[in-house]
């Protein structure tokens, strides 16, 4: 790990790409050789974070929302 401090300026001509569209996102410099396998790694590293922190709820607590949210 490096204890660099962060320059905006070493960034300005960098393309990033983000993985997530919620509170928890990944964000990485876009290298040209990532692959479908990359991504499918970082999503599912979204995933387990979304999880861990309780951002993802599971089919039964979804029906139990809804059904209070519809007054069944």
């Amino acid at each position: 790990m490096s204890n660099k401090k962060y320059n905006p300026e070493d960034y300005k001509d960098v393309e990033f790409m983000t993985v997530g569209n919620g509170p928890v996102r990944i964000q990485f410099a876009s290298p040209a050789n990532l692959t479908v396998g990359d991504f499918w790694y970082f999503a599912g590293k979204l995933g387990a974070i979304e999880s861990e922190l309780g951002l993802i709820k599971t089919l039964a607590e979804e029906r139990v929302e809804r059904e209070a949210k519809n007054g069944v």
